[in-house]
């Protein structure tokens, strides 16, 4: 006979049996030593079979259960059998809970079909086709709401649009003044090594200029809205939709499209000009940086050059690429985030997908400025 524990008696009959017996407290603090003794006994003993009696239990949970499940699988593996007598009535009416039997049992292999590609590619239409049903529908919401308040300025919640315009303006200024900066740095600094072997090095003004403010300071600055204020408008209106906040607005009628949508469309499509002349002259900044530096041009004459370079059209072009690149932004984001089904993971999903997607309409969108800009001569 072994003492092994407080609450175990081993006891080896010596005929390929093995009898334990537990008593006092068997929960989630004490499983995890008898199940070490009991194995320990196992291995050292390698009985044909072990009975387990719980006569003296004064205490078992489901803990316990879990424990003797974990002992039956361990024990089978084995080639032990295994049995529980002298239940008291608590134990086995919470032993009743459970089907052993069934538990112990190996789960089911799962097969796992090698998708067609065919199958695959007709589902992933299939889903972009609703996606751009549903995507639709918003806008249409969104434009009869955008018209009733343009009648009704005084309806629009003014108070929220100026917070968010802090948020997603101010809060900016830093990121965006130190990617334009070092853009325009980059630009310049690549570019004047093969300016200074043509002696051409006053161009620097006309590349810095008109690269930043007809291409790069609209797509900086709308690629970073993208990431701050879409993603954090796309996991907003998620928590709410998921938490139900959104039903209650429409149970107190009040539009989510009007309550939410508005102030934060207004918001961002406001600060993307100003973002934008702001990141033009960071950008130039730092080529004129790179001009002193590298190619011994004054101040004077890279700006003398640069207003000869670019015209009124070449910024204006670029706010109203911003402009536009703000609705898609802020639009995608809010409806990334009404779309949102289930739980925390859903939210994660949704901001996730309203990155990408407002980076890739801003990108196609930028495509379609440039191939009209080139048409039309301008």
């Amino acid at each position: 006979m072994k003492q092994s524990a407080p609450n175990i008696k081993i006891t080896d009959e010596g005929d390929g049996c093995l009898i334990i017996d537990l008593f006092g407290k068997v929960g989630f603090d004490t499983i995890e030593s008898i199940l070490k003794e009991i194995l320990a006994s196992v291995k050292k003993t390698q009985p044909d079979q072990v009975d387990l009696r719980l006569t003296e239990v004064e205490y078992f949970d489901s803990a316990g259960t879990a424990m003797l499940l974990r002992l039956r699988r361990g024990l089978e593996k084995r080639g032990v059998q295994f049995t529980i007598s002298e239940v008291p009535p608590k134990v086995e009416n919470l032993l009743r809970l459970f089907d052993f039997d069934k538990l112990a049992a190996a789960p089911p292999k799962i097969i796992r079909r090698r998708r067609n590609p065919l199958e695959a590619l007709g589902e992933s239409i299939i889903k972009m086709e609703k996606d751009l049903r549903r995507m639709t529908l918003f806008i249409g919401r969104f434009t009869i709401v955008m018209l009733w308040n343009l009648r009704h300025p005084g309806k629009t919640r003014w108070g929220e649009v100026v917070y968010l315009i802090q948020r997603t303006g101010a809060e900016a200024l830093p990121i965006v003044a130190l990617l334009s900066l070092l853009i325009g740095l980059v630009t310049a600094f690549s570019s004047a090594v093969q300016l200074r072997v043509f002696g051409a090095n006053i161009f620097i003004a006309d590349l810095v200029g008109i690269g930043m403010t007809r291409e790069l300071s609209p797509l900086i600055t709308a690629i970073i809205v993208a990431g701050r204020s879409g993603s954090a408008f796309a996991a907003e209106i998620g928590t709410m939709k998921i938490s139900d906040e959104i039903d209650a607005l429409n149970v107190m009628n009040i539009k989510p499209l009007e309550y939410l949508v508005l102030p934060r469309l207004l918001a961002v499509m406001l600060v993307m000009p100003f973002l934008t002349l702001f990141s033009d002259f960071c950008g130039v900044l730092g080529g004129l940086v790179i001009s002193m530096a590298s190619l011994d041009l004054t101040p004077v004459a890279f700006m003398n050059q640069l207003h000869q370079a670019i015209g009124l059209w070449d910024v204006g072009s670029g706010i109203l690429k911003a402009f536009v690149f703000g609705i898609l932004v802020a639009g995608v984001g809010c409806y990334r985030g009404l779309e949102t089904m289930g739980g925390a993971l859903s939210v994660g999903k949704s901001t996730t997908s309203s990155v990408v997607s407002g980076i890739f309409l801003i990108v196609v969108a930028d495509s379609v400025f440039a191939i009209v800009f080139h048409y039309l001569g301008i």
